[in-house]
């Protein structure tokens, strides 16, 4: 991926305005959603644990983000991995199962409670609707036999024939028509008063349950700003319309009517008053009265349903139930539970089911704010991934971080005190003279950089060098003395700041044949020969080995340097200079030598040598 040119960190500024945003959207949903978890529990909470709370969101966000960091800066050691990769994933669905909470409660909980309110309602209302019925229909039989009690009666009277062999007058056949009349009649006002009961009951559920479809302002608490009072009041309504229908079932006033007139209907003769007996057999009246008896004992048993309001912070206990149960369904039954609507539906159609709200897994709908919380904690980890890492970007990070200090800092500025005490120079030295002589003297061998520092070298030496070769090249050394003291100093110094390793038998300063590391000293004298290094020719060596990365770290403050000693000349501020990466590409070539010739060192007056090509690696 391009880099922009003026991007100097690991993250650019619109990267970091997401982060920040996202993180921001993140902590307030899961804080939240904990709240109001713990609030639905607990109740309302003082200040201290609100703030503890926020506290504790804050610390688990800034974990997530820090661990996407880690794990996408190309940094982290491969062992761990996993438990990064565990702890991101234990973070992810705490972050999301308490922001699936905070979606839920605006998004749904609602039209939950309007939905789960208005199914109640209904299905007492069909209930209650379904005895009114029956008690309307026994209403009627009880009104049509008490009219036809009264003209069997009148007919008695003039006529007679109601009952076998029965003559008119006013005798007890037409006594008993006149008593039935007036039994049906008391039965049928006695069900008349209950089915006004019932009517009334229906239309006041009616209108409660319009007042919460319509969204009725006056169904809000305005302490809570919720319907959860209305809603508590509702269900207790529901249970006492429930309680008021199932009693006339065992009311004592309606069994007695009921056993009276099952028993009329079995009774074919009669007492006169004489103490005789007559009969009396009547069919229709017997098979319109064992009709009314079955309708009041087939009266429905109603069943009350359940009814909550899942709003305010019991809308994130709600969202959490439904969330669980459909993991746990998942996990361990291989199926999500059934959604609040079956159940609701089973049980309307069969009131005696024995499921329940409390095992009702996510609805349909449920599953757009649990998409919203996972959307938020996904564009988190989409922005880390698409930070760019690897070798070649942290090398122009490295470059960026040489160039920003400037020039003459850190260790070179170390070195350019040492190079002036040794070369009493007038004018200062620039990064590539102060990193020149240490090129002459590091080597590799075995995949680790060397280095080896002349202990005593003079001219004589380099004579004997130059003639040594065939192709040496015809100048002379320049205060090659100085050159070694000045080695010796500044790997001194690296070895103070564990840069360096000095090696040799019990780590003394004389290599004195002794193999190190596969190392000895024609070994040595043959791979400076083979670079072209003036101190292959030295009589002793003092020998260090570079600590993993420490050569390359010490090459890239030397390219930084260099570029920011050249845009500082140039007079150009930081925020215009260029990459390094383009000083290293070539784009800068004033900085460096050509050749990668060494410079003239300061106070003297000698051309320096000029050096033959880099072989610092050895194939």
């Amino acid at each position: 991926m391009a880099l922009p040119a003026q991007r100097d960190g690991s993250y650019s500024p619109l990267m970091i305005l997401l982060l920040v945003g996202l993180s921001i959207l993140a902590w307030i949903s899961t804080y939240s959603g904990m709240l109001y978890l713990i609030e639905a529990g607990s109740g309302d909470i003082g200040l201290g644990a609100k703030i503890a709370i926020a506290f504790a969101v804050l610390m688990l966000q800034g974990m997530i983000i820090y661990i996407l960091d880690a794990l996408f800066s190309g940094q982290l050691r491969f062992s761990l991995y996993p438990l990064y990769i565990l702890g991101y994933v234990v973070l992810f669905l705490i972050s999301v199962a308490f922001a699936f909470g905070f979606y839920w409660r605006f998004l749904e909980a609602g039209a939950q409670t309007a939905q789960a309110a208005g199914s109640s309602v209904y299905q007492v209302q069909r209930s209650l609707q379904n005895g009114q019925s029956r008690l309307e229909l026994l209403q009627t039989a009880l009104s049509t036999l008490a009219t036809v009690s009264s003209q069997k009666a009148q007919i008695e009277r003039t006529a007679g024939g109601t009952c076998p062999a029965s003559r008119a007058g006013d005798g007890p056949r037409r006594r008993l028509r006149e008593s039935d009349a007036q039994r049906f009649q008391f039965a049928n006002d006695l069900i008349a008063s209950r089915t006004g009961a019932v009517k009334t009951d229906v239309a006041d559920l009616n209108t409660d349950l319009q007042r919460i479809l319509k969204k009725d302002p006056a169904t809000i608490d305005p302490e809570t700003g919720t319907r959860t009072a209305f809603i508590e009041g509702l269900d207790r309504k529901l249970g006492l319309v429930t309680e008021r229908f199932n009693a006339l079932k065992t009311d004592p006033q309606f069994r007695q009517l009921r056993d009276e007139l099952q028993a009329r209907g079995r009774q074919t003769s009669f007492p006169d008053e004489r103490g005789g007996i007559f009969p009396c057999p009547d069919g229709q009246l017997q098979t319109a009265l064992n009709g009314v008896v079955r309708s009041i004992d087939e009266l429905p048993q109603l069943q009350k349903p359940e009814l909550r309001s899942v709003e305010g912070s019991e809308a994130v206990t709600e969202a959490f139930r439904r969330l669980s149960n459909t993991a746990t369904g998942l996990v361990f039954h291989g199926k999500a539970p059934p959604s609040p609507e079956r159940i609701r539906a089973e049980q309307a159609a069969n009131p005696s089911a024995t499921v329940t709200q409390d095992e009702a897994g996510l609805s349909d709908r449920d599953y757009i704010p649990l998409l919203i919380a996972i959307f938020v904690d996904v564009c988190i980890l989409l922005v880390s991934i698409n930070r760019p890492f690897g070798p070649f970007f942290n090398l122009g990070q490295d470059l960026a971080r040489a160039q920003a200090r400037g020039p003459m800092r850190g260790v070179l500025n170390t070195f350019y005190r040492v190079f002036q005490d040794q070369f009493d120079a007038q004018t200062p030295p620039t990064p590539a003279e102060l990193i020149a002589p240490l090129q002459d003297v590091v080597f590799d061998h075995g995949g680790q950089y060397y280095a080896a520092v002349p202990l005593d070298f003079r001219e004589e030496n380099y004579d004997l060098w130059a003639r040594a070769r065939t192709n040496a090249p015809s100048y002379e050394s320049s205060r090659a003395l100085e050159r070694s003291r000045y080695l010796a100093a500044v790997f001194a110094i690296l070895e103070g700041e564990k840069l360096v390793r000095l090696l040799g038998v019990e780590r003394r300063s004389r290599f004195r044949r002794d193999e190190v590391d596969g190392l000895d000293e024609e070994a040595v004298r043959r791979k400076l020969d083979r670079q072209g290094s003036m101190y292959a020719q030295a009589d002793a060596f003092r020998i260090y080995r570079f600590r993993p990365g420490k050569w390359a770290e010490l090459l890239i403050q030397t390219v930084g340097s260099v570029s920011a000693r050249a845009e500082e000349r140039r007079g150009l501020p930081l925020s215009l200079r260029r990459l390094p990466s383009e000083v290293a590409s070539g784009a800068e070539q004033k900085a460096l030598p050509e050749n990668n010739e060494p410079s003239a060192l300061p106070g003297s007056d000698v051309e320096p040598p000029r050096r033959l090509p880099d072989r610092s690696r050895v194939e």
